[in-house]
């Protein structure tokens, strides 16, 4: 589907050059129109790049929440600015011709579609899903108060166990059957009777973990204790030749490409905590990599050393994340990747090891500056490795490590589902998160 709206929004973008060009100049001469194109293609992609890092492409946040539109605003403004700013720079390059007036309407008249487009779609609700339901605990719970309460999906039919079955139920109108994996593990009746009534004449099974899995981009809480479910999905995953090497010189030809940026910023940086927190600026620590490898990563300080106070500075440099950019050099040595899991400080993994389940699956792919827990989460807290809680529920528990289980729930989601169209995305949108307060994110 969203492939479909982008084709839609080229067809659209395209339309509108015509309709701008044929307006202005009192009908459509092709050789004009194609030398605007030629100049209005590229601004296309750039517009493309930045809703994407918007989220405008993302349908399920489209229905999920009242998408703020002051961030079209903001697309607008910028996509805008780069888009000028290149073609102008560009017309002694290339010899080509400046839209000038052209450029304003076709941005006006386009970002004026993007709204109406993205609007329409949640209001004729083009999407309907029609589910049956067998089962509960709190993953099914979840699921149904938060993802089926959507326009686009629908519970027709809505039982604890199939032998709850009476009548005859329609199944044409039904898209696919959801399930409690816990009902499906612990009674062998259930599979068969979802086999007879509904697999069998074709209607698709999926199971409540992995239905959360699919729409929050994340695993669910019962799946990370889930030991046969988790690591099915995980070792399902085919072994990639290409896809490591493409990471690792797409890492590497980032890095090369920042480092005139982060340089300067850098060594201004170096300065101020000389001067004003009167630190060491630079020091290493000691983390987790790649199959429980121990590795040093390089950081500007923002601790008072010896305490957890942070220093003048270091709120800033933290909320920015200006503190990492030393970590280029791990890059360039092969420490960590661009995008990964983030290593965690080592007492601390082996310390949540022993807590969380399944915890240290997260270093069974080479960490990252940044990653999809990052993107989509707060930063946890630095839990004391020399705090010894004792629990009297599993809830007290998994309150006390509530975020360190939404990291790791993030984390694993990414290794199950990795790929350069993933990685693209996480970079991009990277550089909007890092603006992004902490408090302001899910």
């Amino acid at each position: 589907m969203r492939m479909l709206i982008l084709f839609l929004d080229f067809i659209v973008f395209l339309l509108t050059i015509a309709f701008v060009v044929g307006t202005r100049y009192n009908g459509l001469d092709l050789l004009f129109f194609l030398n605007n194109c030629k100049v209005m293609l590229p601004v296309f992609f750039i517009i493309t790049i930045v809703l994407f890092i918007f989220s405008f492409y993302d349908l399920k946040l489209l229905y999920k929440k009242q998408k703020d539109y002051i961030n079209l605003a903001i697309a607008f403004i910028i996509t805008f600015f780069f888009s000028a700013t290149s073609i102008y720079f560009g017309v002694n390059i290339f010899n080509i011709v400046t839209p000038k007036t052209n450029l304003i309407y076709v941005f006006i008249i386009y970002f004026i579609y993007i709204y109406v487009s993205r609007k329409l779609y949640t209001v004729l609700n083009l999407t309907s899903t029609n589910i049956i339901s067998f089962g509960s605990g709190r993953t099914l719970t979840r699921i149904k108060g938060e993802v089926l309460s959507l326009p686009g999906y629908k519970i027709l039919y809505d039982f604890k166990h199939p032998n709850e079955i009476s009548g005859k139920i329609d199944i044409k109108n039904i898209d696919f059957v959801l399930l409690q994996n816990e009902l499906l593990n612990q009674d062998k009746q259930t599979l068969e009777i979802v086999a007879e009534k509904f697999i069998n004449k074709g209607i698709l099974l999926k199971t409540d973990l992995d239905f959360f899995e699919e729409f929050f981009s994340r695993v669910p809480k019962e799946g990370l204790k889930d030991n046969m479910w988790l690591l099915m999905g995980i070792s399902a995953r085919e072994k990639h030749i290409i896809y490591p090497i493409v990471k690792r010189f797409l890492s590497i030809m980032l890095c090369l490409l920042l480092i005139p940026i982060c340089l300067p910023i850098g060594i201004i940086t170096y300065l101020l905590i000389r001067i004003i927190d009167k630190q060491s600026p630079l020091f290493l620590q000691e983390r987790v990599g790649f199959g429980e490898k121990t590795i040093y990563i390089y950081k500007f300080r923002t601790m008072i050393c010896n305490t957890e106070k942070p220093t003048k500075l270091g709120n800033i440099l933290r909320r920015y994340r200006l503190d990492e950019i030393p970590q280029i050099i791990n890059i360039l040595r092969g420490d960590i990747s661009m995008v990964g899991p983030r290593p965690i400080w080592t007492k601390e993994y082996k310390y949540l090891n022993s807590y969380i389940p399944n915890h240290s699956l997260r270093m069974i792919v080479k960490p990252g500056l940044t990653g999809w827990a990052q993107l989509n989460f707060k930063a946890p807290p630095v839990y004391c490795v020399l705090d010894k809680p004792s629990f009297s529920t599993e809830k007290e528990k998994e309150e006390y490590f509530k975020d360190a289980i939404r990291r790791l729930a993030y984390d694993l989601w990414y290794i199950k589902n990795f790929s350069f169209s993933l990685d693209m995305e996480i970079l991009f949108k990277t550089a909007k998160r890092m603006f992004i307060k902490d408090k302001h994110v899910s």
